[in-house]
């Protein structure tokens, strides 16, 4: 009877555990649609849109196509990176060749459904094709973010440097707050396996199993970003990470000189696309729609670039960046979803 008992009261407090996990996902979503529609009306607001789509009328598609070559090496050079952030025990279970596709398709999910998902269906995926385990692809999924997050910070500070003398004082300030709030940030990750350590030593006085699991499972996170201590190792995925981000400006850089900008001038795009980029990691719309619009045409605006023209780059730039990828995810779930299904009735 008491067993019967403590297995009700178990199943009641698993069941309250998944309602208020529902409960938050669907904040989150509403906290992100907020705040993305709010974005897209402040940027809808500060342009004119019959002028900007008259500006992407006259789009010259060759330089657009150039960068968008160029985004094609950086997704293929993103999918080798996060293979080798894998570790040597976890590659030689995972093909190079078979990481691309569902790694691409991961982006492509999270441009299109709302929470990320995309991350989450990469941790499933290759948990579930290569036996691969949850701490190790996590932990290779925030190194990914950290390198990413140090490398844009790296290459906006460097435009600002650049281009600082003709920033107003105000702008410049906002700025410095802005990247020295990111950079906190990425370094605080330096300190996550000790954090992560000491979270899950307090979660594993606590008597419940689910509170257990979770303990033991930071443990394994922690234990998987530790392993990276490597200095020279740091330095050649940071290297890795600049080469990445630099392929992918060459979006906005292609839609810059497709419209008409100066060649001169390329400075300008560049700052642009790293405030936006930086921008992303404010809620948002799927696909960051809203908080790149805003924060690019907010950068552009900043050096001196006519809003207008300055939308239509940022808006070229952000679909082409979107597109590809969404389509590449739903086109890839679908002829993946087909051979499931094929395999599926061979074996039967």
């Amino acid at each position: 009877m008491e067993e019967r008992i403590g297995a009700t009261e178990h199943q009641r407090s698993g069941e309250g555990v998944q309602r208020r996990a529902s409960r938050l996902r669907w904040l989150r979503i509403a906290f992100g649609v907020l705040c993305g529609a709010v974005f897209m009306l402040l940027f809808v607001r500060s342009v004119d849109l019959r002028a900007t789509l008259s500006i992407i009328g006259d789009l010259s598609w060759w330089p657009v196509l150039i960068g968008l070559g160029a985004y094609l090496l950086d997704f293929i050079l993103r999918a080798i990176r996060f293979w080798m952030l894998l570790g040597v025990d976890e590659r030689k279970k995972v093909p190079l060749q078979s990481t691309v596709a569902p790694f691409v398709a991961s982006f492509g999910i999270s441009d299109i459904l709302p929470l990320r998902l995309g991350d989450v269906f990469r941790v499933y995926w290759f948990n579930r094709a290569f036996d691969l385990p949850v701490s190790k692809l996590l932990a290779a999924m925030i190194l990914e973010r950290v390198f990413d997050l140090v490398s844009i910070l790296a290459l906006a500070a460097i435009a600002m440097w650049v281009i600082g003398a003709t920033l107003q004082e105000p702008v410049l300030a906002t700025l410095r707050i802005v990247l020295g709030v990111a950079a906190a940030a990425g370094l605080s990750v330096v300190f996550a396996p000790r954090l992560l350590r000491l979270a899950s030593g307090w979660l594993a006085h606590w008597r419940s199993s689910f509170w257990q699991q979770l303990a033991a499972f930071l443990q394994s996170v922690a234990d998987a970003i530790g392993q990276f201590r490597s200095v020279r190792r740091v330095c050649g995925y940071f290297a890795f990470s600049l080469v990445i981000w630099l392929l992918e400006s060459a979006v906005v850089l292609g839609a810059w000189i497709g419209l008409g900008g100066s060649g001169g001038e390329l400075v300008k795009p560049f700052f642009a696309f790293a405030i936006s980029t930086l921008g992303t990691l404010v809620p948002a719309l799927p696909g960051h729609f809203g908080t790149y619009e805003y924060f690019g045409v907010l950068a552009f605006d900043a050096v001196g670039v006519e809003r207008n023209f300055a939308a239509a780059v940022i808006l070229t730039a952000h679909l082409v960046l979107w597109l590809p990828t969404a389509l590449f995810a739903i086109g890839w779930l679908m002829l993946h979803g087909q051979a499931r299904t094929q395999a599926f009735a061979t074996r039967r």
